[in-house]
């Protein structure tokens, strides 16, 4: 089969960061010819999908203990040994030229607990047990609390045919880890590859949005992601992340910050993690109950985006934008990579290591070090100076651009190799 097998990058997860590291390094890699191309997802079996940049197998992949199933993680390892046998997804591994990882971006931690370091593990095992090249796509590294769990990870990275990272930290512990075993050749510092997502026009917003996102709207949108990670669960949240106010806080004195900026501003609540409304994690539910907090005192000037937009869908409707500010990471990345003054707001590092790669570190908030006041206050200064970032933007995305393309052509170069 000669397959490109890309893993820990499943499209149906309803994350659409994820989903961004998806179709950046599908159509990164179509583009360059390279290919066949497969990833793996939660499905059964093996499906071809047209993904429209070109025609992808999606094999079903999860970490699970049905055993029985074909598309089990730990069975998928055991037959791919023997070719795969009878699970066609061990059969498309194990006949694979090369596999991608990208991790879920920032999950090769065990910061998320033993079950996802596990699946991380496995996953990369997966390849270098069978002999297959691992490339490790651009991520973030660690931390790696349990020192078993570390060096378990750098033997890995050191097994690894290439590395990839997007931030200076994690290329130090990269450096660091490996030692005499670095080198510069496999082990590298890029850019996160959402950069160079491309971006395409939902068919089907409403009229409403329609006017909202043209360019001759003649009034200024700004949006604002409400991580419903952070917001569903604020107290525990607050606990987890060591933020220094309760989110539901920080998040509405945010978008009073925005709405109060302005008069003729409206504000568009983003959601960029797709779930049910009944699940914590959903966007949508948290971007709900801010706007019924907010359409008192501001009637008719808050919207929410509806439905499940796709990764490059949203970036398109980031892309039209005057402002914007969120906690998801890749929400983020698709608005400044589209030229939008973009505010990040941190919870953890990551952030601030992927904006600083971008040369755009001092657009972040630290939502650990800024109560809901702070925070206001941040947003405030930001917005004043969106017209600066933009034209500072429009400055730097020539040299990003080209910086991503020339990462995804050594990516390429490296599986060729």
């Amino acid at each position: 089969m000669n397959m490109i097998t890309l893993l820990n990058a499943a499209p149906d997860t309803g994350n659409q960061g994820v989903s961004a590291l998806c179709l950046s390094a599908l159509a990164g890699l179509a583009a360059r010819e390279a290919g066949p191309l497969a990833v793996a997802d939660h499905g059964r079996g093996v499906r071809m999908d047209d993904m429209g940049f070109a025609r992808v197998s999606r094999l079903g992949l999860t970490h699970n203990r049905r055993f029985w199933r074909g598309d089990s993680l730990a069975t998928v390892r055991a037959l791919a040994r023997i070719g795969g046998g009878p699970s066609a997804s061990a059969r498309m591994i194990a006949g694979s030229r090369a596999i991608l990882d990208v991790s879920g971006g920032d999950s090769f931690t065990d910061l998320y607990g033993p079950r996802r370091f596990r699946a991380m593990v496995l996953t990369k095992r997966l390849a270098l047990d069978n002999g297959l090249p691992l490339i490790l796509l651009p991520q973030t590294l660690g931390p790696f609390r349990d020192p078993a769990n570390r060096a378990e990870a750098v033997a890995i990275l050191a097994a690894a045919r290439a590395v990839w990272v997007r931030d200076a930290a994690s290329f130090d512990f990269l450096r660091d880890a490996l030692g005499p075993r670095f080198d510069p050749d496999r082990h590298c510092l890029g850019l996160d590859m959402a950069v160079a997502l491309p971006r395409r026009e939902p068919a089907d917003l409403s009229p409403r949005l329609r006017v909202w996102t043209s360019h001759a709207r003649g009034f200024p949108v700004a949006g604002l992601n409400v991580s419903g990670l952070l917001m569903q669960d604020a107290a525990g949240a607050q606990a987890t992340f060591g933020l220094a106010d309760r989110h539901d806080s920080q998040i509405e004195a945010a978008a009073r910050a925005v709405l109060e900026q302005d008069p003729h501003m409206r504000l568009l609540l983003v959601p960029h993690v797709h779930r049910d409304l009944g699940d914590r994690e959903s966007d949508l539910a948290a971007s709900l109950a801010l706007k019924a907090r907010l359409d008192a005192d501001y009637p008719d000037r808050v919207e929410v985006l509806p439905g499940r937009l796709d990764a490059t869908e949203l970036k398109w409707v980031l892309s039209r934008l005057s402002w914007f500010a969120g906690a998801r990471m890749h929400a983020t990345i698709g608005a400044f990579s589209s030229g939008t003054p973009t505010l990040g707001l941190g919870y953890s590092d990551k952030a601030a290591g992927v904006f600083a790669q971008c040369g755009i570190g001092d657009h972040v908030a630290d939502l650990r070090r800024l109560d809901a006041p702070a925070l206001a206050q941040a947003v405030r200064v930001s917005l004043a100076a969106r017209e600066a970032t933009r034209c500072d933007l429009g400055n730097r995305l020539p040299d990003l651009l080209r910086r991503a393309e020339a990462q995804m052509d050594a990516i390429v170069h490296q599986i060729r190799s």
